[in-house]
């Protein structure tokens, strides 16, 4: 009670701002009276009228309007979890499908000869990539998550983003999307074989096999720790930069990486164009090396800096018995 108002607390629970606010509206529907003030200490969030520093609850919503706001038992709220399978599993396939279009649509052109006879330096093909994925994440984030990467997808597992059965599902539409891109690509360049010939990922020839898986190790470990860092609460404020942000990342890897392994960072990206090539030459690279850095940085990531949500306060007082009290001021 604050001023002969009304002070709420929801237990356990972490919500967006939208949800905040959806709760305010319905906690107002139920207090007639317009000095009712709301306060959800639970998360710190403070509406109306009601003191910062009072935790004391009054009332508690019934359980059935918690059900809109997120459990924290993740880095952050299941952010793909509220679409359908489907939608999730259409944008996840054709995302990744636009990924290897666009990626090996040029390699294969220029390898055929191209109006220069040469192809992209490293820094094109580097801020290409990190545009192109800044593009497609901004189309698909809000459906999927735009992963497009089964090392990302395995760190959005072990984090608890998404279940195991719904990951399974988005790593194998990600595999049917770089088969499709691919061979889009090269069927436009009207010679499929070639084209997943040039298109694949192969290491420098002064580097052993050690060296390569490592160095995709380590880079696909940066992009697990890159998107863990993107699902962590505490940077749920900067979600409108992150099609940018990640975009950036991208090309930043590849500027470090590009002229030694090709920095793939993806198992279907170089999947796909090794079965268009018929060439599995050291493809285990592309696809133990990035999934055991995903798996290597996200437990790293989840035991030293996820944090808990804090326990709210305990109430100076015991709650009343009904489910719902409405407090009347005095006149």
């Amino acid at each position: 009670r604050v001023n002969n108002g009304i002070v709420i607390r929801l237990k356990s629970t972490i919500c967006r701002h939208s949800d905040t606010a959806s709760y305010a509206r319905v906690a107002r529907r139920f207090c007639a009276d317009p000095s009712c003030e709301v306060k959800f200490s639970g998360i710190g969030q403070r509406l109306g009228m009601a003191s910062e520093d009072d935790t004391s609850t009054v009332i508690r919503l019934p359980s059935g309007y918690q059900r809109h706001c997120k459990s924290s038992n993740s880095v952050a709220g299941r952010a793909s979890e509220g679409n359908a399978l489907w939608h999730v599993v259409a944008a996840e396939l054709v995302g990744t499908a636009m990924l290897l279009f666009f990626t090996c649509l040029p390699v294969c052109l220029h390898g055929q000869g191209s109006q220069d006879g040469h192809g992209p330096t490293l820094l094109e093909r580097a801020f290409a990539a990190g545009l192109l994925v800044a593009c497609i994440v901004q189309c698909f984030d809000h459906v999927s998550g735009a992963q497009l990467n089964p090392t990302v997808t395995l760190a959005a597992a072990l984090s608890g983003k998404v279940t195991p059965g719904r990951a399974l599902a988005m790593c194998v539409a990600q595999c049917a999307g770089a088969l499709l891109g691919t061979t889009t690509a090269a069927v436009i360049t009207a010679d499929v074989t070639t084209c997943g010939a040039h298109c694949i990922t192969t290491p420098a020839s002064h580097l052993s096999s050690y060296q390569a898986v490592t160095i995709e190790g380590c880079l696909g470990g940066c992009l697990a720790l890159a998107n863990l860092a993107s699902w962590d609460a505490r940077n749920r404020r900067l979600v409108d930069s992150w099609p940018l942000r990640i975009g950036l990342t991208v090309a930043a890897l590849t500027l470090a990486a590009g002229d030694l392994t090709g920095a793939s960072m993806n198992p279907v990206r170089s999947l796909a164009p090794a079965m268009l090539g018929r060439n599995f030459h050291q493809l285990w690279v592309y696809i133990v090396g990035p999934l055991s850095g995903s798996c290597v940085c996200s437990a790293l990531y989840l035991c030293v800096w996820r944090v808990s949500p804090r326990a709210p306060a305990r109430p100076t007082s015991p709650p009343p018995s009904p489910a719902f009290t409405r407090k009347t001021p005095h006149m």
